[in-house]
């Protein structure tokens, strides 16, 4: 290289400077000949201080390398990323062109397998060119250039800025330790080692370190094919990268001459012929001569869709803990400096072919160009029983640049703030499995009937009050859907109904629930859930989809709760695993909890068609909106596969209601992309004492003075029952003629019931003469009226003598047989009467049916 000026000063004071430095550079020298000797005289002189303050040798540490992440694709590994400080890939010297070797040692020393680290006859040509008395010469080696390189790297990858400045200077002591280090490599490795860990450091321009990456980005070949020309090309930018290099069109010229000159050592060292060196020097650097294959570094240059999971893969290597301690190091610092100084191999879970099916279909719905509002959408998708991240897409592009246009962002919807992600979205509805989950395991029965009309409820916090009532109404403000069960207020979704059944709860043990199942503020994932009632139905504080998806994932899986994983497998540069964050699944909700709850959830996929992906598999789900419709939601699982849809208001409160069935629109063929790669499994069939809970189907009190009937329910432990108005009725005026729920419905203590007397109008005299003939009531509870009239046909009965009671219903149940009395199985005669209810207006006006 060519010999830069040390610092200026008067000839006097350089002529004594170099006097002393070539004095010890000297007796560094002659330790390489007779070290008795050198050690003796040394000991004679005033550069003792000198000499021991220098340790013996350097070392050839390992090298800045390139990581590289990896996903999965037709069950074959597929390269996502490559993150890097220096792109370099160290190789072997048999995969380096012997022409790029030769070129080195032409250019740089060609007598470096003559010498022991330090060329005499180049440093003495160094000290009198810095006296002014010789040509631009320079005195360092390849050894003692290896030398500098290795300092200033260490030194980098531990943050010493100080040390990469001094190494920059030029001046006396800093040569001295290059040489004396210098000597020390030469005494611990052959030249071999040397050679290739010089090959491998160099810079070539910009971030191309290495002359594999080198020889890749600049010629797109393998450095093993590098031919004499190129080989030249390349080691001539190692003088001056910034003026040389070929990454620069105008550099092109100055690489020509260089690259020339370099030639002409390696003729005269006959290393090439006389043709050789007239063929290649005669082939001009041009864009004709380059081939660029560039290798950019980072999630933003990586596989399209996978490039949110990669930023997401980066966070989790930088803080995730393995057994205590930091995936690469001991402490925060050493991770990072280990990160940095790379060569990792990283193998994660992500299918790629399902996330760039649902990458496409999130898209397509939820367009990534809309201006009228922020408008965002993400899908997470877990392995059932792992936790392991199948498909993490979202419907921005990834770019984290600050000018980033609106069809971009660098923020993660999927995930928590700390890992790159949002604060979090609010999720409506889907929260209110955490109410059904305690429900059941406090429990009360999925089949209970609950008052979820539209009134305040008191909500119970630590066995405490909150505040005042809460006073919810539903998405349909004007019904009052009355008494339902839990499975009916998830199939519709009713916030009554929820709240209803969380007044019978503590909301403490509901978020202690919702914590256990992977909730946690997206905001600040170490943080509190709020004990707030709006929480109850998803308006509280913002959720990421990851976390909604271990929720879902958690019911899926019997009840236990796994945290995502991003990363199967991790080796080093040498292929040895290094251990990984490992699979953390522990039980969140019992066995027969989360049984039940697949049963509720399946009929909320039965009963939601927009829900439903109609696959062989089960799948149990919930749909969210926030207020107003801001954000929009929906869980699901098979029992392979969990996922969680947002779409909605990145920042700002679009009104979305239009939009209302965007997450259905993605969640279907993002269900039926997930059983095809994932088939088979099935749910387990509930307990049917846990979905019984501590409900008891109600006694039949038909035919009892009304007095009497309240009496013996209270007395019974009911404690809502009420008197209704008269009905018509077969049964004797005063009486019973049916209850509200009827008879053999599973009612809890705490359930409203309300009795109807009869007000005789249909009392048959002759019915007590009248005998059976065997016929019995068919049942018709569920049915619609049309199908209750066919059926009762059929059974040998008139729908002539049907007598109906009109009941304020909701949308789902109009029309719907509500209650019958008498009982199904009950026997009677052909010409006899049978009362129903029947979901009516919401007023408790008919409904035309």
């Amino acid at each position: 290289m060519t010999a830069r000026k040390f610092k200026p000063g008067s000839l006097i004071s350089n002529f004594l400077g170099l006097i002393g430095f070539s004095v010890a550079a000297g007796l560094l020298v002659a330790a390489t000949i007779t070290p008795g000797l050198a050690v003796t005289a040394a000991a004679t002189t005033s550069g003792l201080d000198l000499f021991s303050a220098l340790p013996a040798y350097a070392t050839i540490n390992q090298q800045v390398e390139r990581n590289v992440i990896y996903g999965k694709k037709d069950g074959k590994n597929v390269e996502i990323a490559r993150f890097f400080n220096q792109n370099r890939q160290a190789v072997e010297l048999k995969q380096v062109s012997e022409h790029a070797q030769n070129a080195a040692i032409a250019a740089e020393d060609r007598r470096y397998y003559t010498h022991s680290g330090v060329d005499t006859q180049s440093l003495a040509r160094a000290v009198l060119s810095q006296l002014g008395l010789g040509g631009d010469s320079g005195g360092s080696t390849l050894t003692m250039q290896l030398v500098r390189q290795q300092v200033i790297m260490d030194a980098f990858l531990r943050g010493d800025q100080e040390t990469i400045d001094e190494q920059q200077s030029e001046d006396y002591n800093r040569k001295l330790r290059e040489i004396k280090l210098a000597i020390g490599l030469e005494r611990e490795y052959t030249k071999n080692e040397i050679l290739l860990a010089y090959l491998n450091i160099a810079n070539f321009g910009g971030t191309v370190y290495g002359i594999q990456a080198a020889s890749q980005e600049i010629f797109g070949i393998p450095a093993k094919d590098l031919n004499p020309a190129q080989a030249a090309s390349l080691m001539a930018t190692v003088k001056e990268p910034s003026t040389i290099s070929l990454l620069n069109p105008d550099n092109f010229e100055a690489n020509e001459d260089r690259r020339n000159w370099i030639l002409s050592q390696m003729l005269a060292e006959d290393y090439i012929t006389q043709d050789e060196y007239d063929e290649y020097s005669a082939i001009p650097v041009d864009d004709e001569y380059v081939n660029y294959s560039p290798s950019p570094s980072g999630c933003i240059a990586g596989y399209e869709s996978a490039r949110y999971f990669c930023d997401y893969v980066q966070h989790v290597l930088k803080q995730d803990q393995v057994y205590g301690q930091h995936i690469f190091g001991t402490s925060s610092e050493a991770n990072l400096q280990a990160l940095d100084q790379g060569g990792y191999k990283i193998y994660t879970s992500i299918d790629l072919e399902l996330n760039d099916q649902v990458t496409e279909d999130l898209r397509e719905v939820v367009p990534q160009d809309e201006t009228r509002w922020q408008s965002g959408g993400a899908v997470s998708m877990l392995e059932v029983g792992t936790g392991r991240i199948l498909a993490m897409a979202q419907n921005k592009e990834y770019d984290n640049r600050e000018d980033a246009p609106n069809t971009g962002t660098g923020i993660n919807f999927n995930t928590t703030y700390p890992y790159g992600g949002s604060t979090g979205f609010q999720p409506g509805s889907t929260y209110k499995i955490f109410t059904l989950a305690e429900w059941i395991a406090s429990g009360h029965s999925v089949n209970e009937s609950v008052d979820a009309s539209n009134k305040p409820r008191m909500i119970t916090v630590n066995g405490q009050p909150y505040g005042e009532s809460y006073d919810v109404l539903n998405y349909n403000r004007d019904m009052n859907y009355g008494n339902q069960t839990a499975t009916q207020i998830m199939v519709k979704s009713l916030n009554t109904g929820t709240i209803e059944m969380a007044s019978r709860l503590d909301l403490v043990d509901i978020q202690a629930t919702a914590s256990a199942m992977g909730i946690k503020p997206a905001a600040d994932p170490g943080g509190d859930l709020e004990l707030v009632p709006s929480a109850l139905i998803g308006g509280s504080q913002g959720i990421a989809p990851l976390s909604m998806a271990e929720a879902i994932q958690t019911v899926a899986n019997d009840g236990v709760h796994c945290d995502p994983m991003a990363i199967d497998k991790i080796k080093d540069r040498e292929g040895n695993e290094i251990p990984v964050p490992p699979q953390n699944c522990e039980r969140a909700i019992e066995s027969k909890t989360a049984t039940a709850m697949q049963h509720v959830l399946q009929q909320v996929t039965a009963g939601n068609s927009e829900n439903n992906p109609n696959v062989a598999e089960p799948i149990i789900s919930k749909t969210g909106t926030a207020e107003n419709s801001e954000q929009l939601w929906i869980i699901g699982a098979s029992p392979k596969v969990a996922t969680a849809v947002w779409t909605g208001n990145i920042q700002g409160n679009q009104v979305l209601i239009d939009l209302w069935n965007n997450p259905q629109r993605v969640f279907r063929p993002a269900m039926q992309a997930a059983v095809s790669l994932y088939p088979g499994g099935e749910f387990k069939e509930a307990d049917a004492e846990t979905l019984m809970g501590d409900a008891s189907p109600l006694e039949d009190v038909t035919g009892m003075k009304v007095n009497d009937a309240k009496k013996e329910l209270e007395d019974a432990g009911y404690e809502n029952v009420s008197i209704g108005d008269e009905v018509e009725g077969s049964n004797p005026k005063g009486t019973v003629e049916y209850t509200a729920p009827g008879q053999g419905t599973p009612v809890s203590k705490q359930t409203p019931i309300t009795i109807y007397p009869s007000d005789g109008s249909k009392t048959d005299e002759d019915d007590d003469e009248a005998e059976s003939d065997g016929s019995v009531w068919p049942d018709i509870v569920g049915m619609q009226y049309s199908e209750a009239q066919s059926a009762i046909d059929g059974a040998g009965f008139s729908r002539a003598n049907i007598q109906i009671t009109w009941y304020p219903g909701n949308e789902g149940q109009r029309c719907q047989v509500l209650a019958q009395n008498p009982a199904a199985g009950s026997s009677a005669s052909p010409g006899d009467p049978i009362s129903v209810v029947l979901g009516g207006n919401s007023d408790g006006t008919a409904a035309s049916c």
